[in-house]
């Protein structure tokens, strides 16, 4: 990457254009032609735009997440050199040992210490390629701060970093890449009147177009001369003159030496009678490649000034033709972009994992204008993939296993596939396919933190359906989606681990207040259990504490096996558990109290009881409260207690 490509107003397109919040491209995937770019040593000294840019969108981004501003945040380059953070961080810099942000070649860790009122965590950043360090990114936080950032959190919000900086370093690229174009079309524009014969051919931007515009005026000045263009790359035209360049045909010769050399060859055929008959064969160049090749034959041989006007207007149309696919390129890419903006928009407003795959489902069906396409999510606990939405009827509820077809070879792979007609060649078993009747499939994994946890699946009954720049498309938007499944998925975790007890797995005391609140005003009626260890003061003085809590995950694990999937189990207090049975009464919840007290004293080693009491509400109570419950439940487990213990009591006291 060349220094001059950081000099140009790179943010005045970036700003006229609108292209400053496109989304973050993938860098899983090697074939996609964008992630190949990287940064090398030679960058690094003219990236601080970039990297100042970058924490800017960073901390725009983070700005209302109040942990994160309770902390000062500052990052450094490679030469150590302060870039930017929060004004408040400056004080910090000078505090910092320098000597132990050099971490050995190779070696990913975070460097963690402490000083004074501070506790410092630097997470230095690499290349995604190479691995060479061109950045670190510090937070220092106060170590009486009660709800500091843990360290995992701290890596993951300077991947985000990396990741902003990664989009702005692509967008250059692509900056550059349009600026490229619009040199040539200006370069174009101040040719020679010498050139005015072939200036309709620029402003053709329709290949097509462009190549029939070329064939008109070499019809034109040479009616004589049979013309035909030899195009190296897959273009489609209907004009029959218009032929691929076959590198092994022997017939075509001549036209291969000039691709392959890139200079004009003539070859003079003599004839038995009459005059010579003339073969050309001239390159169609660009700036940044050969595209063809024109092959012209005249019955009589032209002139030098006629040879050299034909390489004029090949230098032209070649220019022309290579603005062209720029043009058509950009203009790809830039739809693209939009497609994978959009997308990644809609899916962040979704928490919910059977959201994200219902929008996944509907948006790339609508993109590719697919007739089928199956979403498949892999349960951790099985270990199966399994559909979880989709528009293929009897794949409804399946699941296939990690070794099984095409899912098996994404899941082994982590790379996507492109397979043109199924129905002629069914080198694996496909669920997908057959199911579908489809013979044109394109299929990428669900990728989150470099391991495969789903696949999307794309087909249509048309073989040769999916061209290969809808391959590409595909890569990068179910890297969004991945990114999308991961973040709900880790919303999901951390929901579940801030309403969870740590040592039993039940839920929490407030969680069971809230659902109980809940049902009270929307159903009918309910009971509480609540469930007491006799003696647990007893089994710590006697066992230890460390059995004590193996005694509390066997009692809890043998309440959570007894009762229903909507039945709440939480951990009350110490070592009293509690149970809510929705729409149950007591009497049937006293059969369930008993099953669980015989299954406790008969299971658990060291061998302990439980006392219970029972306490039911319905809506012809009086009062109609969760702490009445609560009460009612208690004084039951109270009076089981003081009846000897080991048994089960139901509230028999009048509702108020």
């Amino acid at each position: 990457m060349s220094d001059n490509q950081w000099n140009y107003p790179v943010q005045a397109w970036r700003t006229e254009e609108g292209h400053a919040s496109y989304p973050v491209v993938s860098t899983a995937d090697e074939t996609f032609w964008l992630q190949n770019l990287d940064i090398n040593p030679e960058d690094f000294p003219h990236i601080e735009p970039l990297l100042q840019e970058s924490l800017e969108d960073w901390q725009q981004q983070n700005h209302s997440q109040m942990r994160i501003g309770n902390a000062h945040w500052f990052l450094i380059n490679h030469m150590h050199k302060y870039i930017g953070g929060d004004q408040t961080s400056d004080h910090l810099i000078p505090k910092i040992d320098i000597a132990t942000l050099t971490p050995h070649t190779n070696q990913e860790h975070v460097i963690e210490y402490e000083e004074g009122l501070y506790r410092y965590t630097m997470v230095p950043i690499y290349t995604r390629r190479h691995h060479q360090q061109f950045a670190m990114m510090g937070c220092a936080q106060l170590n009486r701060d009660s709800d500091v950032l843990l360290t995992e959190e701290i890596k993951l919000l300077v991947l985000h970093y990396k990741s902003l900086f990664y989009r702005r370093f692509e967008y250059t690229f692509v900056a550059d890449m349009l600026h490229s174009k619009t040199l040539a079309e200006r370069e174009a524009q101040r040719r020679s009147v010498l050139f005015q014969v072939i200036q309709r051919m620029h402003d053709k931007f329709d290949i097509d177009a462009l190549i029939n515009e070329l064939f008109a005026i070499v019809d034109q000045m040479y009616p004589q001369v049979e013309f035909e263009l030899l195009v190296s790359q897959d273009n489609k035209s209907n004009n029959a003159r218009v032929k691929p360049l076959s590198l092994q045909n022997p017939k075509e010769d001549m036209c291969v030496r000039a691709f392959t050399a890139g200079q004009p060859l003539m070859e003079i055929h003599a004839k038995a009678q009459g005059s010579d008959r003339m073969e050309v064969a001239i390159p169609l160049i660009g700036k940044q490649a050969i595209y063809g090749v024109f092959h012209l034959l005249s019955e009589s041989p032209l002139e030098e000034e006629d040879i050299e006007l034909m390489r004029i207007m090949a230098e032209a149309a070649g220019r022309t033709f290579e603005n062209a696919k720029l043009y058509e390129q950009s203009q790809l890419l830039n739809e693209d972009l939009r497609l994978i903006n959009e997308i990644t928009r809609r899916l962040n407003q979704s928490l919910q994992l059977n959201e994200i795959f219902d929008i996944a489902g509907k948006e790339l069906l609508d993109v590719f204008k697919a007739e089928t396409v199956a979403v498949l999510h892999l349960n951790p606990e099985t270990e199966q993939f399994e559909v979880v939405t989709g528009n293929v009827p009897s794949m409804e509820g399946k699941s296939v296993g990690k070794d099984h077809g095409y899912t098996g070879l994404l899941y082994r792979t982590k790379e996507p596939v492109i397979l043109s007609d199924y129905c002629q060649n069914p080198s694996l078993e496909s669920l997908f396919m057959n199911a579908s009747g489809s013979c044109s499939m394109i299929a990428s994994p669900l990728m989150s933190g470099g391991e495969v946890n789903g696949s999307i699946f794309l087909g249509h009954r048309t073989s040769h359906y999916f061209s290969y720049g809808n391959f590409k498309l595909l890569q990068v938007i179910t890297t969004h989606i991945g990114l999308a499944v991961a973040n709900a998925t880790l919303h999901d975790e951390v929901r579940r681990m801030a309403s969870r007890d740590a040592l039993t797995g039940l839920y929490l005391r407030r969680y069971l207040d809230e659902k109980i609140h809940s049902y009270q005003s929307k159903e009918d009626s309910g009971t509480l259990l609540m469930v007491d260890i006799d003696k647990f003061k007893q089994v710590n003085d006697t066992y230890g504490h460390q059995i004590g809590d193996e005694i509390l995950k066997q009692v809890s694990k043998m309440i959570q096996s007894s009762i229903r999937e909507d039945d709440i189990a939480a951990r009350w207090g110490g070592e009293e558990l509690a149970v809510y049975f929705p729409q149950i009464d007591a009497e049937k919840t006293e059969v369930i109290a008993e099953r669980i007290r015989e299954k406790i004293e008969q299971e658990t080693d060291p061998t302990v009881t439980v006392s219970c009491g029972i306490a039911a509400w319905d809506r012809k109570d009086k009062k109609v409260s969760v702490e009445s419950l609560f009460y009612r439940a208690d004084m039951a487990l109270y009076q089981a207690k003081k009846s000897g213990r080991n048994q089960v009591c139901i509230d028999e006291s009048p509702r108020e």
